[in-house]
């Protein structure tokens, strides 16, 4: 899930893709027609880590569900447990299929794991920024905008789709997730506000 936020952009701009090798380098420089796939600079896999949830595979990802007026999205069992991801942060030493301590790889191209935290995250900070208290004084946090989620269809073996978040024309509301984290093994959620549209 991929959603919008205000973040600090101080040097983003200087930023350079950090090359595994001259190898690399070279190429990409020869290529210009491939700029759009350079690797992320440090600066930009930070700010992706921060604007993104990720359940890595459809195995523990959570079941999304579309109402029967096709109107609202639903999570009926939840989000479940947000598993740590690769630190972003880290740049691997050498290439894990050539790796010459390990068959199954070591510490020089596996990259060290951290956890997924809403808040308080030392590596790439919040990931939620607002709040919201509900009546029964239950505080929910805000993803939003959500501009897009990629899905694994059900029924389709190995077909993914993408819905993108929109706005509602009716009320200018964007599509927001509200997020209780106060059990972190099984992250409730909601998607409220705005529309949604597959395949753009």
């Amino acid at each position: 899930m991929v959603f919008e936020a205000q973040r600090n952009l101080a040097g983003f701009s200087q930023s350079r893709p950090r090359y595994y090798n001259a190898e690399q380098a070279k190429q990409f420089a020869e290529h210009p027609e491939y700029e759009a796939m350079k690797p992320f600079s440090e600066a930009q896999a930070k700010l992706w880590a921060s604007c993104t949830l990720d359940w890595l595979t459809h195995k523990s990802a959570p079941i999304l569900v579309i109402s029967r007026d096709r109107k609202d999205l639903l999570l009926p069992s939840g989000l479940g447990m947000l598993p740590p991801i690769p630190n972003p942060l880290w740049v691997s030493e050498h290439a894990r299929q050539a790796c010459p301590n390990s068959k199954d790889g070591c510490s020089g191209c596996v990259a060290p794991r951290i956890p997924q935290l809403l808040t308080g995250c030392p590596i790439v900070g919040d990931r939620v920024r607002d709040k919201i208290t509900a009546r029964d004084g239950r505080v929910y946090g805000i993803l939003h905008p959500v501009l897009e989620l990629c899905v694994m269809l059900m029924g389709a073996k190995g077909t993914f789709a993408r819905i993108s978040g929109k706005v509602d024309p009716a009320d200018g509301s964007h599509l927001a997730l509200l997020i209780d984290d106060s059990d972190p093994r099984n992250l409730q959620g909601y998607f409220v506000g705005g529309r949604f549209q597959f395949g753009e």
